[in-house]
């Protein structure tokens, strides 16, 4: 049993480290324990009289799905954590794999999921520099095609940062709104409004 162990230990350090180099929750010492975890559940499992591995492993992949739930996060309207919860999740499997000593499926898939954690995690910030994050106040008299203009830049939005929020000051009302998109949506947006003349002002903020 020790080297399914040390295999696992191995695989659990390396994915933890790179959670660690990320400053990403569910760290060192959560995957390297995850992947012993799952090691040991199955080893022992697997000793006990009448038990089957397979089920042992169908339990073992249900508790990690209760742990995996514990780091996903919902902030203003988006879900954060899906990566650490998923890693979670694929740790598990990579544990089970070096418990019934399938090191070479161990191997590819710690490379697979590194792969995934730091090549795809380049892409997917060079994919999103083209969208932008802008915090709108706007300030206007109540206008119909003003509320319909600013449905409208939601409808077509990537994602809502935050609730719109409206605010009514001195007969004019002031809305304060959030969201994802392309640089020229949101330049269409501000042209939008800043052509109504019931719109006295328009701040980025």
């Amino acid at each position: 049993m020790l080297l399914p162990l040390t295999v696992a230990a191995a695989v659990g350090l390396m994915l933890g480290l790179e959670r660690e180099l990320s400053r990403k929750p569910a760290g060192l010492r959560t995957q390297f324990l995850v992947t012993v975890g799952t090691a040991i559940f199955v080893l022992a499992g697997g000793s006990i009289p009448g038990a089957e591995t397979g089920r042992v492993a169908a339990n073992v992949v249900t508790g990690l799905g209760f742990l995996g739930a514990g780091v996903i996060l919902q902030h203003r309207g988006t879900v954060r954590g899906l990566t650490t919860a998923a890693l979670i999740w694929v740790n598990g499997a990579l544990g089970l794999a070096t418990a019934t000593k399938e090191y070479v499926l161990a191997g590819v898939g710690v490379g697979l999921a590194l792969a995934a954690l730091r090549v795809l995690a380049l892409i997917e910030q060079r994919m999103r520099e083209k969208w932008r994050i802008l915090e709108y106040q706007i300030t206007t008299h109540e206008n119909e095609s003003v509320i319909q203009a600013v449905d409208a830049a939601l409808s077509k939005c990537r994602f809502q940062e935050g609730p719109l929020a409206f605010q009514r000051q001195d007969g004019a009302v002031q809305m304060h709104i959030s969201f994802c998109d392309t640089p020229t949506r949101h330049r269409e947006f501000m042209d939008r409004l800043r052509k109504m003349s019931d719109v006295t002002e328009v701040k980025v903020l």
